[in-house]
């Protein structure tokens, strides 16, 4: 893992992991805290809507990241994720309601907003990206299996407002961590286009952009009927395996644990096939996972379709973040990221409703099987025709440092030059922008 070599970069894991524990800790805890407070599904399903429709605001995010510091932005962020937190204590009747959600839309927005991204294209030389996409993920899968658990225990034994001062003082270790970072960051660009362009150019950077584009599809497309298997999971256990809902929990942290295997292993594979063969044969792999928990339903099929599937989702999500990174200017990478971002959801959250409106009347194997076969076609069209990987847009800490401090822009017209690495990239090529080239 050669960007922990780097110790600005072992900082800010540290305190993204911390920051990230206690985040995914009250997600799912202010669904319970509704569900006690009005004892209504419904009330506790609005705190999950609440979660998800701040996203669509994500490209605005996305231009605010490529205005600022990027440092000083995620600082500032997590202040007022902790005033957020704070504002839950007192939550104690139905009338208190109306705060948990507000908690929940300004966690949304948290969430969308682009900046690590950025921060980390400037913090560490290209050739370390995909250890640090591999790193990120592994550290987010890994939260997300314990997380529950722990944040559960300190609502049930505690109470809300412990567990809120708890997730405050994650916040507080994440701002403290970046405060001992020093970045040089890349200059913000001077800029003429209209807002509206402005604000879009993230969308339009992945259609200009192959390979970019094709992975945005492919993920898009799967995303599109994969949410059927969040509810086709429960149907699953109870009419395929015949166990208790609670085994819902045992199969995510099998996946989880998968999907920390492939985030470790996928550098190695990205550095041999590519970002686009390696997601292509990683859609094979989610096929696989799927497929056998089909054909012969079973405890012991189920733990090696979930452990597949989630290793071949840890191996695509680090080819994916790799490729956004790489191939894109830092002063662009917020957008790009926010537009990535918003097309997946919008996806996942129409097929997690759908899902949902037809669990009762579908048989469960069905809805495995639509996404099976999606993977399966999106895998075979990535590998049949791979999109060329263009060469890669230089970070500012690729510069030797008085070419860094002297330029005027890190990406300001980066010279592009279209390169075909089908075998992916034994050596790097850097486009080494035209301020810095000078």
């Amino acid at each position: 893992m050669s960007a922990l070599r780097h110790p600005r970069f072992r900082r800010l894991l540290i305190g993204e992991s911390v920051s990230s524990f206690g985040d995914s800790a009250m997600f799912l805890s202010l669904g319970v805290w509704a569900k006690d407070l009005t004892h209504s599904n419904t009330a506790a399903g609005l705190v999950f809507l609440f979660l998800t429709g701040p996203q669509l605001v994500a490209p605005l995010l996305g231009h605010l990241v490529d205005r600022v510091g990027r440092r000083s932005l995620m600082i500032w962020s997590n202040v007022f994720g902790i005033a957020l937190v704070l504002s839950l204590l007192g939550v104690s009747t139905r009338s208190d309601l109306w705060r948990l959600y507000v908690v929940a839309v300004g966690y949304a927005l948290l969430s969308a907003l682009p900046a690590r991204t950025g921060l980390v294209k400037d913090m560490l030389p290209s050739e370390d990206t995909a250890s640090a996409q591999s790193l990120l993920s592994s550290i987010d899968e890994g939260v997300r299996i314990l997380s529950p658990i722990v944040g559960t225990g300190i609502y049930v034994s505690a109470g809300g407002g412990t567990l809120a001062i708890v997730d405050a003082a994650t916040f507080a270790v994440a701002i403290i961590a970046l405060l001992s970072i020093r970045v040089t960051e890349s200059p913000v660009e001077d800029v003429t286009e209209p807002f509206g362009r402005r604000v879009l150019a993230g969308f339009h950077h992945v259609r200009s952009t192959p390979l970019l584009r094709q992975l945005t599809l492919t993920f898009t497309a799967f995303l599109s009927v994969a949410g059927l298997l969040e509810t086709g999971l429960f149907a699953a256990i109870q009419y395929g395996i015949h166990r208790p809902p609670a085994f819902y929990g045992v199969l995510l942290s099998i996946q989880g644990a998968g999907t920390i295997v492939g985030a470790v292993i996928a550098p190695r594979v990205v550095r041999t096939l590519g970002e686009a063969r390696t997601t292509g044969a990683g859609a094979l792999v989610l096929a696989l996972g799927m497929t056998v928990g089909i054909v012969a339903p079973s405890i012991a099929s189920f733990v090696v379709g979930m452990t597949l599937f989630g290793a071949a989702l840890g191996t695509m999500f680090v080819a994916f973040g790799t490729a956004r990174q790489l191939y894109t200017p830092s002063r662009l990478a917020g957008r790009v990221g926010a537009a990535m971002g918003t097309l997946m959801s919008l996806a996942q959250t129409v097929s997690i409703a759908v899902g949902a409106a037809i669990v009762g009347i579908v048989d469960w194997r069905l809805m495995f099987g639509l996404p099976a076969a999606t993977a399966v076609a999106c895998g075979l069209w990535v590998l049949a025709r791979p999109a060329p990987a263009p060469a890669i847009v230089a970070s500012i800490a690729d510069a030797p440092p008085s070419t860094t401090e002297s330029s005027t822009s890190a990406d300001e017209f980066p010279e592009r030059v279209e390169a075909d690495h089908p075998a992916g990239h034994d050596a790097y090529d850097v486009v080494v922008p035209v301020e810095q080239a000078r």
